[in-house]
């Protein structure tokens, strides 16, 4: 074979060296790039499964507490962890700035604040679901909560743009990032209907007790149920300084024997004021002017005996009516503590009907309450004299009076039923109308419009008119008493029945870890 034909049979049979080195590079080339998408596509997944993960999707759905066959996630749990730690750091009892697994709680048992408020969170839970469950199967539904619902989530709304929040960053501000609407929308439902079945029971057991069953309680508990009237003055030593007139430091001697001193003052001074109301000035009040004790109460009156203190509660009790003593409080000062009266009380409630018509005020530039104009109180009066000649006009019933406050009250506490109030004691209304219902003597069917001013330093004061309605007299005070405290004990009870056994046994889960750190 001849060179030039061996050359051509060379090149027909394939490609040539240069050819064959820019293949084998363009196919480097090509798996280069195949290899640098395949990470580029793996980079692409893990950036986007961490934006997931910290914006808390898979945490929010783990399971963060078991109750009965309910499953909570993080995001539901920690609507009831947020309302249990609220307070705690609303009064700065925690540092929000420091995660409450690293606070202690009870040194003692060596639990923190985060042990504590899951507890109470999943207790606070199990009680809800309990109930919640419980008013399904009484045959309540969410129609009849509705409203409220609506303007429950309308209010958090109206807080969040108030606050240059969205309704969802609102939500997660007050109850951490795991928040949802749709889980706050399901909760507040869930409390709502459990609130109206809770009420419902609890008024059943408040009516359901007969005046021998009060009369055989209040035999047993006295103690809990008599009102004790007294008086006390306090007086406490003076601050002691630990320098000098000159500014010198002075001696822990020096020092112990100023507050020595200072606690013999406090007590002679105990000494005369006990004496003086010994040797006749029973005046409280005139007491209390001449002497200046550091705290004092001219005839303070306590339901139970629980309820006095116990730096001087046995010694107070020990004395009879108009008697009076010196109590020793430590190191911390002396007490003059003078018994008046102890017993049930008899005294009668009221069942009264109102209307109110509000006088509308408003507020000046630094947001504080400006009491109403001369035309808004006029307008509420107008307003009030119309609905009173359209009462006088009809038949002048019970009814008829709770059909007007049913249409025309702004009083949201009894707009709804009438306008009624019942069981009213001495005290709890405002002084106008307190005063109408108890300082005369007041007959059923007794109508009167009084006008109320309101405080201008208090943002939950108001002005208006009043009509309102005596419907009758109601039973003494100390059966009020009674009936509330059998109601707790009796409304304690069922709630504890509902959550016995295994229906609603409560567990936290591997979610549970996701809050408090």
């Amino acid at each position: 074979m001849s060179a030039s034909r061996e050359k051509k049979q060379r090149q027909g049979s394939g490609p040539s060296e240069k050819a064959a080195h820019a293949d084998q590079k363009q196919a480097a080339y090509k798996r280069k790039v195949r290899t640098y998408t395949a990470i580029g596509v793996v980079v692409v997944v893990l950036v986007a499964a961490l934006l997931i993960w910290n914006s808390g999707f898979f945490q929010s759905r783990a399971t963060a507490a078991t109750i009965g066959d309910n499953q909570l996630s993080v995001g539901e749990l920690g609507y009831y962890y947020q309302n249990a730690r609220y307070k705690y750091a609303a009064s700065g009892m925690i540092d929000s700035n420091i995660p409450d697994d690293e606070q202690i709680y009870n040194e003692e048992e060596g639990t923190t604040y985060r042990d504590f408020f899951l507890e109470t969170a999943l207790e606070n839970a199990r009680n809800n679901y309990a109930i919640y469950e419980a008013a399904i199967a009484a045959g309540h539904t969410q129609d009849e909560i509705q409203e409220d619902l609506d303007a429950s989530i309308e209010a958090m709304k109206t807080a969040a743009s108030n606050s240059s929040y969205t309704y969802k960053s609102y939500l997660v501000a007050n109850y951490g990032k795991y928040m949802t609407p749709a889980i706050y929308e399901k909760i507040t439902a869930m409390t709502l209907l459990s609130n109206l079945y809770a009420n419902e029971v609890a008024e059943e057991f408040f009516h359901s007790y007969t005046e021998e069953e009060l009369e055989a309680y209040y035999e047993e508990h006295p103690d809990d149920v008599d009102e004790i009237e007294y008086s006390y003055l306090y007086f406490t030593p003076a601050d002691v300084e630990d320098t000098d007139e000159d500014g010198n430091e002075l001696t822990e001697e020096e020092i112990e024997e100023l507050e020595t001193q200072a606690l013999a003052d406090a007590k002679d001074k105990a000494e005369q004021a006990l004496a003086a109301y010994q040797d006749g000035e029973t005046d409280v009040a005139a007491l209390i002017e001449e002497y200046e004790p550091n705290t004092s109460g001219d005839h303070t009156v306590a339901t139970g005996t629980a309820n006095i203190s116990s730096g001087y509660q046995e010694e107070l009790l020990a004395l009879d009516e108009g008697e009076a003593a010196l109590v020793e409080n430590g190191e911390s000062g002396y007490y003059v503590v003078i018994f008046h009266s102890r017993g049930r009380n008899e005294d009668l409630t009221a069942d009264v009907r109102h209307i109110l018509f509000r006088a509308e005020t408003t507020t000046n530039e630094d947001g504080d309450t400006v009491a109403p104009t001369d035309e808004a109180w006029a307008a509420a009066l107008a307003e009030a004299e119309e609905v009173l000649a359209q009462y006088e006009a009809g038949d002048k019933t019970a009814e008829s009076f709770g059909e007007l406050a049913d249409e025309y009250s702004e009083d949201t506490g009894s707009n709804t039923n009438g306008g009624l109030y019942e069981a009213v004691a001495q005290g709890q209304f405002v002084d106008e109308l307190d005063e109408w219902m108890f300082e005369g003597n007041r007959q059923p069917g007794d109508v009167e419009l009084i006008r109320h001013e309101g405080d201008v330093e208090s943002t939950s004061a108001y002005w208006g008119y009043h009509i309102i309605y005596f419907q009758g007299w109601d039973e003494a005070e100390w059966m009020q008493t009674v009936r509330s405290q059998l109601q707790s004990e009796d409304y304690t009870q069922w709630q504890e029945g509902l959550v016995e056994g295994d229906a609603y046994a409560a567990s936290l889960g591997d979610g549970a870890k996701y809050l408090g750190t």
